[in-house]
């Protein structure tokens, strides 16, 4: 080797010399700075972790249900009755009793186990009720765990509606410990066997899962532990990546580390997808249980809970209404794991794996009623203001729908439409809306909002406005009647042609619907008969501003009414919702309570978010004894005048309504009151069309079919002691032999009968006068009931 080469050797290698105590440290220091940056970004990681985990996790829709009802004895129901209503709220009859939820009957009694319920006032546990019967009615009720008698018990209300979070997902969170251990172990020994063993991923299910895809060529098995698989759920997105596989494994050993296996647990079970609902996702197995089965969590079968555990690997491929093919062959396959892991037999197998599906009928549970949530919707957006979905996060929202209630007025409308178009066929295209709402608290019991019951889009009974026509008079008469020395029952009312000079406006002429007149007639059958001279007078007699202004304290504070004369003829639009506020306050005596769609509203820590008071929300704006009256007039038109095609099926329940047509019958009204609600009905055409029929002929045909299937309550006058009965004859004077009685607001100043006599009370009216005369002259003057024994006809508002 020449000495030229020896150099060049000799200096490499102290090149190599020199640089060997470089490698190592730099080596090092990359390394430390990389540990520094993980763990940098574990830390934030970490940070983003116990952000959520230690915070609020999920943005929980609200719970709706419907109005809470109770089994009570005084109500005499039947063996059968209290079964069907047993079932109605997801009960099942069963032979041997075994979950909350099951009952039986045995010979006269009936025996159930009352699911346990966070009730607004406190929570229920639940509870072994003995029901016994006489003669098939319900005579005693036994709690079997106290050993007491009880003369009620409560129902654990419908989950009728969810109110949505901002992220279009619908939850139900339960704790650990409520969900069932069967459930638990399912899950555990299909997707996770070594959930309580591993760090949050199992390297072993990962080579598993690899060898086991590779030797069937395909991706056949998952090797992601349910810790993975709720962070991608919880923190990240099915985004296919590397980086993504990345982040979920470090955020899997960091939840880990930083929580307790059973909280890993609880949120997995409340938060994995479980199918769609429109456009809404279903979350978590306890309301994806409510979803596919119709039963709480607690109440499914094992090969239902199999069915659920199942689709964890695929809600849209496993989906039991659109693939259920698939979806038995998937349930099957988590069935036979718990046959290899020995939690169920052979026999119990071949059982299990052979039941259908047992899902319910698809359908969008949760969009129910879209009329009434729509009501319940607005009060909330007023009650609570606008961050009402941080505030509801997760509450309980107890509404006052009354699901019986709300089927009879649906049916109604559906029914009542299609054999009124059957009728006539110039008689289409028609829409309907009811509202139902209990006089005495305000609380409405149900809304439709049109034909199409559960069409979540346009709510006709609250966001039409529709000419109203007759359906004002009872407002004009009862603001009439709160001034007793001007009007009682039988004061004459004048009823000839008339005509309002109007400034600003040619001079107005109202008319009769049947263009016939009289010299007058009696204020009551004013009303009975509806006749719009004798309104107009009387309304212009107590002042239209006086009239306008009262009518606002009514409920109709949000309507514009024309300070016009032709106002006092419905000559201006409300929506039926608006129209029943006025009403109730008629049927309640003159006193107003808001309506209200909300029973109460309850944390998911069981506070009161909202209640309304009724008592601290209600208001005198009548005297009792102008409203007795009034109502009592309207008794009348059911009994005798435009609503009178009611008492052929109806006349035992001494109803009292009103009802309406405006001009070329393009809208139809009819509101009714019973013992224990008043309905207001609308019957049009969305494009203000002719309808070609009445009050009579159209809306109070809704009303009919309602009442068929409602099971009302018969209407007592309310009572006064400033209220007493007074004969008169067929002229409207005082006849103290007459059968013919009317309320009489007494001592303010009127003349009425008593004790078989005439007694005056102050002033004479002149109708008094011509009453009581001699004088020939003065008889022969027009009938105050003239025309009585010719059909009563309806009014037509006139146009603005």
């Amino acid at each position: 080797m020449s000495n030229t080469e020896n150099n060049e050797q000799q200096s490499e290698q102290k090149d190599k010399s020199k640089r060997k105590p470089y490698v190592i440290p730099t080596c090092f220091k990359l390394s430390v700075l990389g540990a520094c940056c993980v763990g940098l970004y574990g830390i934030y990681l970490d940070g983003q972790i116990r952000t959520k985990m230690d915070g609020q996790v999920w943005q929980l829709p609200a719970e709706v249900y419907s109005r809470i009802e109770s089994i009570r004895v005084e109500d005499d129901l039947n063996l059968e009755q209290v079964r069907l209503a047993l079932l109605d709220y997801g009960y099942r009859e069963v032979s041997s009793i075994a979950t909350p939820g099951d009952f039986k009957i045995e010979n006269n009694s009936l025996v159930v186990l009352r699911r346990a319920f966070q009730f607004p006032e406190t929570p229920e546990a639940q509870r072994v009720l003995r029901l016994r019967f006489v003669n098939d009615k319900l005579a005693r009720i036994e709690d079997l765990v106290r050993m007491t008698e009880v003369d009620e018990f409560r129902l654990d209300p419908k989950l009728i509606a969810m109110l949505h979070s901002d992220n279009d997902e619908e939850r139900q969170t339960l704790r650990l410990q409520e969900y069932p251990r069967l459930l638990i172990d399912t899950l555990l020994l299909t997707e996770d066997k070594r959930f309580f063993q591993h760090d949050g991923i199992s390297p072993l299910g990962i080579a598993r899962a690899f060898v086991t895809n590779y030797q069937a060529g395909r991706t056949v098995q998952g090797g992601s532990t349910l810790t993975q698989q709720l962070v991608k759920n919880l923190f990240l997105t099915n985004e296919k990546s590397f980086v993504r596989k990345i982040n979920e494994a470090l955020m899997s050993l960091i939840l880990d580390f930083r929580y307790d296996k059973n909280r890993i647990l609880e949120t997995y079970l409340n938060e994995i997808y479980l199918g769609q609902n429109g456009s809404y996702q279903i979350h978590g197995f306890s309301l994806a249980s409510q979803f596919y089965f119709g039963r709480p969590i607690q109440e499914i079968s094992l090969n239902q809970i199999a069915l659920l555990v199942g689709m964890v690997k695929g809600p849209s491929l496993y989906n039991p209404w659109r693939n259920s093919e698939g979806a038995i062959e998937r349930r099957n396959v988590v069935l036979r794991v718990l046959l290899e892991h020995q939690v169920i037999n052979q026999d119990l197998y071949e059982l299990l794996s052979k039941q259908p599906l047992g899902v319910k009928e698809k359908g969008n549970i949760y969009r129910q009623q879209p009329a009434f949530m729509h009501a319940l919707n607005l009060e909330l957006k007023t009650e609570l203001g606008e961050n009402r979905t941080s505030q509801l996060s997760g509450a309980k929202i107890f509404t006052t729908l009354d699901r019986k209630q709300q089927r009879s007025a649906e049916l109604a409308v559906i029914n009542g439409v299609a054999e009124l178009e059957n009728s006539s066929k110039k008689i289409k295209d028609l829409q309907s809306a009811i509202v139902v709402a209990e006089h005495a608290t305000g609380k409405v019991r149900a809304i439709v909002g049109g034909v199409q019951t559960q069409y979540a889009g346009f709510n006709r009974a609250i966001q039409t406005q529709r000419q109203i026509g007759s359906l004002v008079k009872p407002s004009i008469y009862a603001i009439a009647l709160a001034q007793p020395e001007l009007y009682r029952l039988n004061t004459p009312v004048n009823n000839q042609p008339i005509t309002i000079n109007v400034k600003g406006s040619p001079p107005w002429s109202p008319r009769n619907y049947d263009r016939r007149f009289s010299g007058s007639v009696m204020f009551m059958d004013a009303l009975v008969r509806s006749l719009n001279i004798p309104t107009v007078n009387i309304g212009m007699k107590i002042g239209l501003r006086k009239v306008i202004d009262k009518q606002k304290e009514m409920g109709w504070d949000s309507v514009e009414i024309p300070p016009y004369p032709a106002t006092l003829l419905g000559s201006y639009s409300i929506s039926p919702y608006d129209v029943t506020k006025s009403y109730q306050v008629i049927a309640n005596s003159g006193v107003r309570v808001p309506l209200t769609t909300v029973e109460a509203i309850i944390s998911d820590r069981g506070d009161i978010i909202y209640q309304p008071k009724v008592e601290e929300r209600a208001k005198e704006i009548l005297p009792a004894e102008a409203a007795i009256q009034t109502l009592y007039a309207m008794q009348q038109v059911v009994e005798r005048g435009t609503a009178r095609s009611l008492q052929s099926d109806f006349s035992h329940l001494r109803l009292a309504g009103k009802t309406g047509t405006t001009n070329s019958a393009r809208d139809t009204w009819f509101v009714g009151i019973d013992g224990e609600n008043v309905a207001t009905v609308w019957l049009g055409k969305d494009n203000n069309g002719e309808t070609y029929l009445t009050g009579s002929s159209g809306a109070l045909q809704i009303y009919k079919e309602y009442l068929s299937r409602a099971n009302p309550v018969s209407f007592k006058l309310p009572k006064s002691n400033n209220i007493q009965w007074e004969g008169i004859n067929s002229y409207g004077s005082w006849d103290c032999s007459s059968s013919r009685q009317i309320p009489v607001w007494k001592d303010r100043g009127q003349r009425y009968c008593s004790g078989g006599s005439t007694v005056v009370a102050g002033k004479s009216s002149v109708w008094d006068a011509l009453s009581l005369s001699k004088d020939p002259s003065v008889n022969s003057q027009p009938k105050a009931e003239e025309a009585e024994g010719q059909g009563p006809s309806e009014e037509i508002a006139p146009a603005e």
